[in-house]
Order: C-alpha cells, then sequence, then structure tokens
C-alpha cells in the first residue's frame, strides 16, 4: 500500500522521468516540487490504495506508481489543487461569461442534485492499469434464483 506520509521517490527520480518525457511545466525549486510529489502521492494513495494486486512497501513501489505520481505531481505543481477540486454537489457551473474591460461576470448554475465530474487523468490510470485489480460493476452478471 502507497503511504500517504512517506515519500515513494525522490524529487531527482521525478526530475529524471519529467525530463525523459520533456514536461517542461516541471519547474520550481526542489521544495515546490517536493511538496508537488506529496500531493500527487496523496491523490495515487487515496485513488488506488484499495485496488493494488500486490502488496509492496514506498520502497520497492514499482516504477509505473513513481511515474504516476510523478505525473500526478506535474499536474499538481502547474494548478496547485487539480487534483482534487473543490465542488457543491448540485451546484455546477454551466454557464459562465466574462466580458472585456470593464469586469463583468455572468454564472448560470443548474441544480439538478447531480455531482460534477471530477477529473480523468488517462495518463495515470494507463501507467497503473496493469496493477490494479478490476472494478466490478455488476454489467453483465446474473444470478440464479
Amino acid at each position: 500500500m502507497l503511504s500517504f506520509t512517506d515519500p515513494a521517490l525522490t524529487v531527482a527520480e521525478a526530475d529524471t522521468y519529467a525530463s525523459l518525457m520533456g514536461y517542461a511545466a516541471w519547474v520550481g525549486d526542489n521544495t515546490a516540487k517536493a511538496a508537488a510529489l506529496q500531493r500527487g502521492q496523496m491523490y495515487i494513495a487515496a485513488t488506488y490504495n484499495g485496488r493494488w494486486l500486490n502488496a509492496w512497501t514506498n520502497a520497492a513501489a514499482p516504477a509505473e506508481v513513481k511515474y504516476a505520481i510523478t505525473e500526478a505531481a506535474i499536474r499538481e505543481i502547474t494548478t496547485p489543487g487539480s487534483l482534487a477540486p473543490d465542488y457543491t454537489p448540485g451546484k455546477v457551473v454551466k454557464r459562465e461569461r466574462v466580458k472585456a474591460g470593464p469586469v463583468e461576470s455572468e454564472e448560470e448554475y443548474r441544480d439538478d442534485g447531480a455531482a460534477a465530474p471530477l477529473p480523468v487523468f488517462s495518463v495515470i490510470d494507463g501507467l497503473l492499469a496493469g496493477l490494479l485489480k478490476p472494478v466490478y460493476s455488476g454489467a453483465g452478471m446474473w444470478s440464479i434464483g
């Protein structure tokens, strides 16, 4: 299980991955990068800890997990809080207009009780796909009764 507090990779490891992938957004001092890595790891742990196929320690975390943490951290260093945005269920912006010149703002909300969709990070999901237990939706299952 991935720790929420003990880092699974170093800033240097993340720097190497980001450089190989050509991520120009992975900038900042080591303190900022370490904080983004921590937020990225917390996201990965919170999202996937219940689904790992195998158990491992942070020191033995698979490379794909380290890459996924770095992918998450890159999003966090670019836009802090983007991994877990705050929203009010049922109060989702349907339309928003901002006018150039004198500041003018118009917002329209839908209030249908539906929860706002959370972001999906297909790169992270793809990196981790082979390390996760499948999610069963119940679709296609039948029972004898």
